[in-house]
């Protein structure tokens, strides 16, 4: 799953699950797992579609609870979708002894979602080295959020930090 680092908690369950879970059944499970941690997504039905260490795709189906006044997906599910698809990918890099935090999300509305959307969000192999060998940093991930026209109904630029869980004490 990851490159030659140490693999994080989540990085690990996210492997162990993957090397005893069948394949076809693989998006229910991790779904099912990133959704019990991360409420809102599940409230919202975030599917994880596919993980590794640099990519992260997830889906959203067009479902009444979650759609704004005109029958598409709420501006806010879209957002929270391509959140997720970062968030998830950041979470599983980030060393168990630092904590993933989103700096900034700039989200820019560029035309009315037709249906489902797909979020694929990835990082560079050298943004994952960073996040690995960088006591703090951030990193903007590169997402793309395309609905069934094929289009872009938003484009999200989300941009994640990591910081160390202990703060140094002052001496």
């Amino acid at each position: 799953m990851g490159g030659s680092y140490k693999l994080n908690k989540m990085a690990t369950s996210i492997a162990k699950l993957q090397s005893i879970v069948p394949n076809s059944f693989q998006p229910m499970a991790l779904s099912y797992v990133f959704n019990s941690m991360v409420k809102l997504a599940g409230t919202a039905g975030i599917r994880i579609e596919s993980l590794t260490h640099t990519n992260a795709r997830v889906s959203l189906q067009n479902k009444k609870k979650i759609q704004n006044h005109i029958g598409g997906l709420h501006a806010c599910s879209m957002a929270l979708a391509a959140e997720s698809a970062t968030g998830i990918l950041i979470g599983m890099n980030v060393r168990d002894t630092h904590l993933p935090l989103i700096k900034s999300m700039k989200v820019d509305f560029v035309r009315r979602c037709e249906g489902n959307i797909n979020v694929e969000a990835s990082i560079t192999e050298d943004d994952y080295k960073r996040i690995h060998e960088e006591e703090k940093g951030e990193v903007m991930v590169k997402c793309t959020v395309v609905d069934e026209s094929g289009k872009e109904p938003i484009k999200a630029d989300m941009l994640w930090a990591w910081i160390p869980k202990q703060r140094r004490s002052k001496l």
